[in-house]
């Protein structure tokens, strides 16, 4: 039997989709490349609006928290997929196979449980 992630069941849905509907009101850019996210786009467009995990729950990120939440593309986040960033001090550097964007500091970003 295929075992569900912390923000598809339990207490964390509930906050992940209260958090959720948080981002989608107050942000309008991808955390991931930059752009403007039109909302009014919806999947399968490849531009409609997503929630990323900045750390993925895969990875130790936390399900729901609002600080491990971003808004997103619905394509940049398939090719961030569950990728982790290193604390590299040279933000130019690629790592995995993209460079990473500038709308947050990646090099200091730290994940607070």
């Amino acid at each position: 039997m295929k075992q569900l992630r912390a923000d598809k069941q339990g207490p964390h849905r509930v906050a992940f989709e209260r958090n959720k509907k948080r981002i989608l009101k107050t942000k309008h850019t991808c955390g991931i490349c930059g752009q403007d996210v039109d909302k009014t786009l919806a999947y399968p467009h490849p531009l409609s609006p997503v929630i990323d995990h900045i750390i993925p729950v895969s990875k130790g990120g936390h399900p729901s928290n609002i600080d491990n939440l971003q808004l997103t593309h619905w394509k940049c986040n398939r090719d961030k997929s569950d990728k982790l960033y290193s604390g590299q001090t040279n933000a130019t550097e690629t790592i995995g196979n993209r460079n990473l964007p500038k709308t947050i500091e990646w090099t200091s970003y730290e994940f607070k449980t």
